[in-house]
């Protein structure tokens, strides 16, 4: 083992500071938005202090993944037809990437990186509809930052992100399974405390804590719905991953546990109805994720 990963987590977590801060706009919205007496005015009130995230958010409304009739020109028509948790969830996934933005390297594609996470994100979605979950849009963050960890380690310290890549390429294991095995920072606890730092909703610290633990015991005690949410984020991980959509880092498909399937109720036949609706979400990612970076 090379001294690079005899980096210890806690290095990287005092440095995560150093990471770009979101903006005022995604806590002042986030509140907005969970107030039953806010209007769509004060919506559009929050947003007009920033106008190219505004653009953004629209562009994001009017791709081909909301196909809304006619398209949108102003929020309050995009909030009319989209609604406010979906708006919330736009503004704060183009937020998150904005401020994980990096440079890619010939080992580490950050296209192909955020291109799997986009996959994840409408995955999650569309599995969230799939077995009835109450809001989605949740899921779709969810799923967009569920390995925000790698970006802030490979920006923090790229040679030990990449040489852990590099790890697993060369051994036939995830990314997760080459931290455990080399000793490596891992991605879900950078995650975890990154989410905790910028003061993400719940939902979105247990899906980056734990997408990657399919026993529900082992997740740290969470809630019945938190467990629901990363089930949900930890299947379409792997669907994704089986799709080969994007490139997370590694190149290992690991299968579905039948323990998770039994509880999102899930039959073979019913997976298989939900890969043909997830293959068909992802039709859309290319030009989303295009939108959501630039």
């Amino acid at each position: 083992m090379s001294a690079a990963l005899k980096i210890p987590a806690q290095t990287i977590v005092d440095k995560l500071d150093e990471l770009p801060t979101l903006p005022t706009v995604v806590y002042e919205l986030s509140r907005v938005i969970n107030d039953p007496m806010s209007s769509t005015g004060d919506v559009e009130k929050i947003m007009a202090n920033d106008q190219s995230l505004t653009v953004k958010v629209l562009k994001l409304a009017n791709s081909a993944y909301y196909a809304i009739p006619g398209g949108v020109s102003s929020l309050q028509r995009a909030i009319g037809y989209i609604g406010y948790d979906t708006i919330n969830q736009l503004v704060l996934s183009a937020s998150i990437v904005n401020a994980l933005n990096a440079k890619s390297s010939e080992q580490f594609n950050l296209n192909e990186f955020w291109k799997h996470a986009i996959g994840v994100a409408m995955a999650a979605e569309t599995t969230a509809r799939f077995v009835h979950y109450k809001t989605p849009s949740d899921l779709f963050t969810c799923g967009l930052v569920h390995d925000m960890g790698k970006v802030a380690t490979y920006m923090i310290a790229p040679d030990l992100f990449l040489e852990t890549v590099a790890f697993a390429q060369a051994n036939g294991l995830s990314l997760h399974e080459a931290e455990e095995q080399t000793g490596a920072p891992k991605h879900t606890a950078i995650g975890r405390e990154l989410a905790t730092k910028w003061r993400l909703p719940g939902l979105i610290q247990a899906a980056a804590a734990h997408h990657h633990q399919k026993e529900t015991n082992l997740r740290s005690g969470l809630s019945s719905e938190m467990n629901n949410v990363v089930d949900i984020v930890y299947l379409s991980n792997l669907l994704i991953h089986a799709l080969q959509f994007g490139h997370s880092g590694h190149v290992k498909v690991l299968g579905v546990p039948k323990d998770v399937l039994e509880r999102m109720r899930l039959t073979p036949e019913k997976l298989k109805e939900l890969i043909a609706k997830i293959r068909e979400s992802i039709t859309n990612a290319d030009n989303f994720l295009k939108i959501i970076g630039s």
